[in-house]
């Protein structure tokens, strides 16, 4: 029984494609981004068409969701960038950050804060994820928060104002000094901009509450009705 594509090595789709070679007078340009269509996927990575009979590669950490899923399918198209061309490993490419978000990935948001001599591995975040981070600026129109792990501006993003849950006018500066520790959802992934909201993640956690109680209500509804113990029964006797 053959086995299922999405099992295979990055390596085995490789060899079948007889190498992602850049071709002669089309070699695609690094920094170059193109739109690219699904043509293999495999358990490291997918193949992609660039167009003029060209095709390359997407390693399997640029399309994974935060549950370690691979979100691609033959024939998804999405904005990618070349990232590398190598005349024996072909040309590799990494997709936009847009369209990651789209298609339900994690992105990159930098290496984590760290003076150890070997890099760290970059802090992955999702559309909709939970994340705890610091007060590292404050404006009148929101704060900036730095996300736990991360350094620099591809690791800040915004918490604007109304999705704080303050009252108007509230002087942001007395009730949030720089440092301080906050928790809120990601509403917003794009290049160059990060958008939370502590309101987004409170909303979550009480519909999550009314769920979890939603359900156990719906067990006790469903759970089968006993005559009860025998001391039970002789007591209804008695009151009868």
């Amino acid at each position: 029984m053959p086995s299922d594509p999405s099992d295979e090595s990055f390596a085995a789709l490789f060899e079948k494609a007889g190498g992602a070679v850049p071709r002669r007078g089309s070699a695609a340009r690094i920094g170059e981004t193109l739109s690219v269509v699904v043509v293999q996927v495999g358990r490291d990575g997918v193949f992609v068409e660039l167009g003029e009979h060209r095709q390359g590669f997407i390693a399997a950490g640029h399309l994974q969701a935060p549950d370690g899923s691979l979100k691609a399918a033959v024939g998804d198209r999405l904005r990618a960038r070349v990232v590398r061309v190598d005349a024996e490993s072909g040309i590799e490419l990494v997709p936009t950050v847009e369209a990651a978000v789209a298609a339900g990935a994690s992105v990159s948001l930098g290496p984590a804060a760290s003076g150890a001599p070997a890099e760290p591995e970059a802090v992955k975040i999702a559309l909709g994820q939970a994340i705890s981070g610091t007060v590292d600026r404050v404006e009148t129109y929101g704060l900036f928060v730095q996300i736990d792990g991360t350094r620099g501006r591809t690791g800040r993003g915004l918490l604007p104002a109304a999705e704080l849950g303050t009252a108007r006018g509230a002087d942001l500066r007395k009730l949030f000094p720089l440092g301080t520790k906050i928790k809120a959802k990601v509403i917003e992934i794009a290049e160059g901009r990060l958008r939370l909201s502590v309101r987004g993640l409170k909303d979550d956690e009480e519909r999550a509450q009314f769920e979890g109680f939603r359900e156990q209500e719906q067990k006790k509804a469903d759970a089968p009705r006993t005559l009860g113990t025998l001391g039970d029964i002789l007591k209804n006797a008695v009151r009868k």
